[in-house]
Formats: structure tokens, C-alpha cells, sequence
């Protein structure tokens, strides 16, 4: 039922400006810093309208919604520019108040000239809760926004009438995922499916994704996972008139991190996207180097090398402002470009995974992102790299890796893991593969149910990554409760050994006292016969393949479901070291 409210109340409540703003932080979740705030209203606190709800429901049904959204407008943004608050305001708009025959454009122009809020940090959000009919009235007063310089939002996308209608159809700049999505998403399959979804139309769109309602550190874990750019709700932050500290706020997104979340190295390196670019040499004048860009007109800079090694780097953006002063050409023309180039530019080799890279050009988010870098091959100048190619590359990965990790871990799955091995095999690497499996594991699933099948797959995917090194094996989870572990190193023995060891002493958790004191439980074999079951245990199957040998991926699969065959056969805990090499196709 709606709360009924009194319209002579909230008339009185807007001639006396009693409504107040409060703020609830909205945070980049991959970069770890604040992106912005959403401005929220309430009513006085002694009022029956002090409720969102009750005020907004009292105004749609006596007509007075123009009056209250211009109100709510008005103090946000006065209370925002007052409390000097960092980042973006995004400030709701019902799409019926833009539809209405009496409403005037140029309202919240008004209001953000006196205050002096600059268009550009404003984000308006349209909520989906309300019917959207009059698309063509709509677009055009969402394009008027834009060319104000205002940006776009649609709140509570899957909660309302028009779906992906109103995405489609106007165009937004974010989307912000309804919180019944979002809610217990860490245990909910179906819905990491339907935000993957919504994620990857997002990136061909070229729109953003917010993640609203985030409540709990299990669900910002997940959606961090997910790759989700931006996330705001109770757990990051409440609704506050006066915000907390930023470093409080990024305090609880840094503390949330997963122990899952590093588990999958962007493996790819800046060798692909590295740019043939030009070099000149120190000794080149100013305007010698000023001729060179004039022949360039597609490079952004140049780098300067002797004898083969960078020394430093020169802008095209600070040659332009050099020479649009007066007299530069007389005064600095025949100086070498050595006294103008910028000695503190960032070089890498050109091996450098593009995770790395990205995490030394934004280490000191106080400084002005780079636009270019320089790359390097055995310490020779071999090219330029270009940031803002790296980042969408690593957002390109970012969304293949969420697309073909399996739903339920967030590992990679069986996409990835090909790739992986393919990758070594051509480097004709020396690695170990290991193949775990539970046993006991069906019989299980069916006497305590799906559920608590689940948990026992993702206590295991924690032991995986607690008993592994991120840096140096590759976990993957390859489906049910088959995982897949790629050692480079020459400590996998110990790493088995002490993944038996921590999943053995945490298994009898998942079991009642009674299959404790017996030791098992009762199932039904596959033959249909009653059977009695041992506690869940591990086998793990190793592989040595020779690289040279193996000439993809499917032969190291071959070697690897071998090896876990094998110790399969050896009855609770085991673990079975295969003294294969190469397929026995090649070995016959």
C-alpha cells in the first residue's frame, strides 16, 4: 500500500526549504578511487514526508512532482558545491516530470550557473520505475542534457517497465544495475549471468556499468571480480549529509579484495600494441624536431635516442605551445632538442604484461596520466606505447576472462586454460600439470543437495588459490568439481601436498555429526545400488609433458586426465605423478 501524504504538507515543506540532501558515495572499484556521489532526499525529520518514498508518492498523486524534483535539485547541489565535495553529483529526474506539457528547460542550468557547478560533473539519472512512453519526448530532452554538457544515467535497469528499451533508445553514458541483482549475487549463478550480460553490452556500447546495493563484502568481492567498473551501496558507504573521508570510504573497497581476485594474470604483454614510431636524435634541433612532427602528423611524440638506447621523450602537445610563443623560432630554433625533452617519461621492456604496466603508469594517482611510454627491447629503443590502448585492452581481457570463467569460482575456465597451455608449448616451457578432482562428490551433492555441493567447490577454489602462488601457477576450474593447476615452478609437490593437507582438515565441516561418526553416508551407485561413501578427499593427478613433444593443448588434456585416472584408483587422499611425457600415439 502507499503511504498517504498530505499536499498542503509538502507545499509547506518546499515554501520553507526544509528539504535536505544526503550523499552516498559511488566508487571506481578497479582503481580503487571515488568517482562520485548520488545526491538522495529526505523531509524534515519530524514530518511524515521525511521518507523518500512518502514525499515523492504525496507528489506524483496531487501533481506536484515538477515542483518537488526542481526543490531536490537545488538544495543537492547547493549542499554538494558548500560541503566542497570531490567527484561527480548524480541527481534523479523522473521521466515523467521531462514529459510533463508545463515543464521548462534550462532549470537545472539555472540553478548550477549560481552556484558555479560546472555541467561536465553532473550526471542526471533517469529511474526505470517509472512507465517510459514518450521515447521521442525523452530523447530530446536528454540530448538537450548532453548538449548542455550534462551526462546521462538509467537507474534501476531490470527493475522497471522498459527493459533494454530505454537503454536502446537513449543512449545513456551509465546503467546502474538494480539491486535485486546485486543482492547475494556471490551465491547466485543466474544472477553473475545476467550482470555478465548486462556487462558485455555495456563495453560495445561504450557505457558504464554501476553496481547499486552492494551490502555485503561477499557481493563487492564478486562484482570486483566481474570486472564491474563502478559500485556504490551500504557496505562502501551510507547516505550521508556530510560524507565520510575518502580514505575511510577506499578503506573498506581495498579491505574487500578476494582472495580469488588475483588468481588469473593478464598474461599478455605490451609487445602487441607496441607503435612504430620515429626516433630522433638529442643533437636535432628544436626546429629540425618541429619539421619531423610537421611530416607526422599521426605521432603524438617522439621519442630521443643514442646509440640505440631512450633518453628521453618529447610531446607533440608541448612542441605546439613552445612554438606559440613569440620568438621561440629566433630565440631556441638551433638548440639542440636535448635541453626541451622531458627526462622523466616511463619505459618499459617490452615482456612487460600489460597488468604490470598499468600498474606503474597510475601508481601515483596525484600526477597527470601519461599519454604515451616508451618500450624497450634488450634496452634498444623499440617503440612507443600508447595508454589509453592499454587500458582499453586491459578492459578487453578483463570482460573475455568474466565471459569464459566459470560462474560459480570466478576461475578461468577452459578457454583461458587452453590458451595458457598453448602459450607454454610454443615457448617450449618446462611445467607441471595438475588435474584435482573430489571424491565421494556426487554421492555428497545428492544427500545434502546442490547447495551445499557448491559450497564445498568454492572452499576448495580458496584452498587452491591459498596454497598456490598467484604469481607463478595458473588456477583454473575446468567444471563440477574438476579444477586444472599449471606449475612453473619446481615446488608443486609441496603445494599438493599442502592443498590435501588443508582441505582434508576443513572436509568434515560440511558433513552432519551422524556421516561424521560413521565416517560417510549411504548413496546410490551409478548402477542404482545402495552404497556406502567415504568422507570427500582429493586425488591429484601431475604431469611433466615435454614440451617438444606435445604439439597443443590436447595433448597436454590427454596427459593430464591420465595422471588423474591414476590417482583416482588409490583409495582417500592421493596424489599420482605420472612418468608420461608425450601422448602415447607419439610414444608407440
Amino acid at each position: 500500500m502507499s503511504p498517504l501524504g498530505d499536499p498542503n504538507e509538502l507545499l509547506e515543506i518546499l515554501r520553507n526549504n526544509q528539504l535536505t540532501s544526503v550523499f552516498q558515495p559511488i566508487v571506481d572499484l578497479q582503481r580503487t578511487t571515488l568517482f562520485g556521489y548520488e545526491a538522495l532526499t529526505r523531509g524534515p525529520a519530524n514530518s511524515t514526508l521525511h521518507s523518500p518514498l512518502a514525499l515523492f508518492d504525496t507528489a506524483s498523486r496531487h501533481g506536484l512532482m515538477g515542483e518537488l524534483e526542481y526543490a531536490c535539485r537545488e538544495v543537492a547541489c547547493k549542499n554538494f558545491v558548500h560541503a566542497d565535495i570531490e567527484g561527480k553529483l548524480f541527481i534523479n529526474i523522473s521521466p515523467m516530470s521531462l514529459t510533463e506539457t508545463g515543464y521548462k528547460s534550462g532549470m537545472t542550468n539555472s540553478i548550477i550557473d549560481r552556484l558555479g557547478l560546472p555541467a561536465e560533473r553532473i550526471v542526471i539519472e533517469l529511474s526505470e520505475q517509472y512507465p517510459l512512453d514518450d521515447y521521442q519526448m525523452l530523447r530530446k530532452a536528454t540530448d538537450h542534457f548532453r548538449d548542455e554538457g550534462f551526462q546521462i544515467a538509467i537507474d534501476d535497469l531490470g527493475a522497471g517497465y522498459a527493459g533494454l528499451r530505454a537503454w536502446s533508445e537513449l543512449q545513456p553514458d551509465y546503467v546502474k544495475i538494480d539491486r535485486h541483482f546485486i543482492e547475494h549475487i556471490n551465491r547466485d549463478p543466474i544472477k553473475r549471468e545476467f550482470v555478465r550480460s548486462i556487462q558485455e553490452i555495456a563495453s560495445e556500447l561504450g557505457c558504464r556499468v554501476v553496481a547499486e546495493g552492494i551490502e555485503t563484502r561477499e557481493e563487492l568481492n564478486t562484482v570486483q571480480e566481474m570486472g564491474l567498473q563502478y559500485g556504490q551501496g551500504y557496505f562502501i558507504g551510507r547516505p550521508e549529509i556530510s560524507p565520510e573521508t575518502v580514505s575511510r570510504v577506499l578503506d573498506r573497497v581495498q579491505a574487500a579484495e578476494s582472495p580469488l581476485r588475483k588468481l588469473h594474470r593478464i598474461s599478455h604483454t605490451v609487445e602487441e600494441m607496441t607503435l612504430t614510431s620515429p626516433s630522433i636524435k638529442p643533437s636535432l634541433t628544436l626546429d629540425e624536431t618541429n619539421e619531423v612532427f610537421h611530416k607526422n602528423r599521426n605521432i603524438s611524440c617522439l621519442p630521443v635516442v643514442e646509440e640505440g638506447m631512450p633518453i628521453g621523450i618529447v610531446e607533440r602537445q608541448n612542441i605546439l605551445e613552445l612554438f606559440s610563443q613569440r620568438y621561440t623560432r629566433e630565440l631556441h630554433g638551433r638548440k639542440p632538442i636535448s635541453e626541451f625533452m622531458n627526462e622523466t617519461y616511463h619505459q618499459v621492456s617490452h615482456n612487460t604484461t600489460l597488468e604490470e604496466v598499468s600498474r606503474l603508469l597510475t601508481e601515483n594517482n596525484t600526477e597527470q596520466l601519461t599519454q604515451n611510454f616508451v618500450i624497450t627491447r634488450h634496452d634498444q629503443y623499440y617503440g612507443i606505447g600508447k595508454t589509453s590502448t592499454l587500458l582499453k585492452r586491459i578492459t578487453d581481457l578483463q570482460i573475455r576472462n568474466a565471459r569464459y570463467a566459470n560462474p560459480l569460482t570466478l576461475l578461468p575456465g577452459n578457454v583461458p586454460l587452453h590458451e595458457k597451455l598453448d602459450e607454454l608449448l610454443r615457448m617450449n616451457a618446462s611445467f607441471h600439470i595438475a588435474y584435482v578432482d573430489l571424491d565421494s562428490f556426487k554421492p555428497f551433492n545428492d544427500h545434502y543437495g546442490y547447495s551445499a555441493g557448491d559450497e564445498v567447490i568454492i572452499a576448495l577454489s580458496k584452498v587452491l588459490h591459498e596454497k598456490t602462488d598467484k604469481d607463478s601457477d595458473f588456477v583454473s576450474h575446468v567444471g563440477g568439481d574438476d579444477f586444472v593447476i599449471i606449475f612453473e615452478r619446481d615446488d608443486w609437490r609441496d603445494k599438493c601436498e599442502a592443498i590435501i593437507d588443508r582441505f582434508s582438515s576443513i572436509a568434515p565441516e560440511f558433513y552432519c555429526e551422524g556421516a561424521l561418526k560413521d565416517g560417510g553416508i549411504w548413496g546410490v551407485s551409478r548402477s542404482g545400488e545402495k552404497q556406502f561413501y567415504d568422507l570427500i578427499s582429493i586425488s591429484i593427478g601431475i604431469a611433466n609433458p615435454d614440451s617438444s613433444a606435445c604439439s597443443s593443448f590436447h595433448d597436454v588434456s590427454a596427459l593430464a586426465v591420465e595422471a588423474k585416472r591414476e590417482a583416482k584408483r588409490r583409495n582417500g587422499n592421493a596424489v599420482f605423478v605420472s612418468r608420461r611425457r608425450q601422448p602415447q600415439s607419439i610414444k608407440a
